[in-house]
């Protein structure tokens, strides 16, 4: 899985302190939050057979000017503050051999905080990730529509302690297992459901006496073509476990983010175009806000 989370969360600790006191805390505590990869929807059914696969270039954009607080109800940032995030995803997939494949994503992010004392901008590479994917095939089971994804996160960059510097990564790595499940039903409206649920270990940045806490993720999508069009709608969630700064335990800092992302993709030549929007329905201690990305998919085989 190319998790969900590409320029994942920063610091939940900044995150209660800056958003009760300076807008420049709370830059550090939301202009990497978590964003679901754009590749996600393309996991679920099948895998790549092997000497095939595809290469997807993804924009993303989001602008926010509130965030869900530590007891899930939204409120504005301090001072006129608001959070802007421009990415782009280069994100390449491929079979190694019978039922099994390989994902490679690297992201970079363009990150602006501004608020009534001015704006503060950082532009780099965010934390690029690798994933696998395994099949029923690989054991013989080629009709079986269950396959596992263990996939590995690793900073892109350090985590700062300056308040002036927003950070696009938490300077730590992250190890990520899932099961997914998928189906394709015919009929005159024929529709593909998916959905998979997994759980994130997210390792210790030592350097800053930071622990992130571990999240279990999931989603639920359907979808189905019509013409030269596809469409998906989707629920997904990430529901967080307490952090851990300085050796102590914070309960009130954990997060959560349930979001329904819409999706429509359409074919140009051999090349597949797709625009998603993710709108946030409930969430803590993350930015609310909707996003939208854009992206176009080639596929290439040996």
């Amino acid at each position: 899985m190319i998790t969900p989370g590409s320029a994942r969360g920063a610091a939940a600790l900044v995150l209660l302190i800056g958003l009760a006191g300076s807008g420049r805390a709370a830059a550090q505590a939301v202009c990497s939050a978590p964003h679901s990869a754009p590749t996600l929807s393309r996991a679920g059914i099948g895998i790549q057979p092997a000497g095939s696969g595809w290469l997807q270039i993804t924009g993303y954009h989001a602008r926010s000017d509130a965030f869900f607080g530590p007891d899930g109800d939204s409120r504005p940032f301090l001072s006129d503050g608001r959070a802007t995030t421009s990415s782009a995803y280069i994100t390449a997939a491929g079979g190694i051999g019978r039922g099994v494949e390989i994902w490679v994503q690297v992201p970079v992010h363009r990150i602006e905080f501004a608020d009534e004392t001015g704006s503060r901008t950082r532009i780099g590479i965010g934390d690029p990730r690798i994933s696998a994917r395994v099949g029923g095939a690989l054991v013989g089971l080629e009709t079986l529509p269950v396959s596992v994804r263990a996939g590995l996160k690793l900073p892109g960059s350090e985590f700062p302690v300056d308040p002036d510097v927003i950070p696009i990564s938490e300077g730590q790595t992250d190890f990520e297992v899932a099961l997914e499940a998928g189906r394709l039903l015919g009929g005159a409206y024929p529709l593909r459901l998916v959905g998979w649920a997994g759980y994130r270990w997210r390792f210790e940045n030592r350097e800053r006496a930071r622990q992130p806490g571990d999240e279990r993720f999931a989603r639920l999508g359907v979808g189905g073509p019509v013409s030269r069009f596809r469409w998906d709608l989707a629920l997904e969630g990430l529901w967080g476990t307490a952090p851990v700064q300085q050796g102590f335990r914070l309960d009130g800092a954990r997060r959560r983010l349930v979001q329904v992302l819409p999706t429509i993709g359409w074919s140009v030549g051999i090349a597949e175009l797709e625009l998603t929007g993710r709108i946030s329905v409930s969430g803590r201690n993350l930015p609310t806000g909707p996003s939208l990305s854009a992206g176009v998919l080639l596929p290439w085989s040996l």
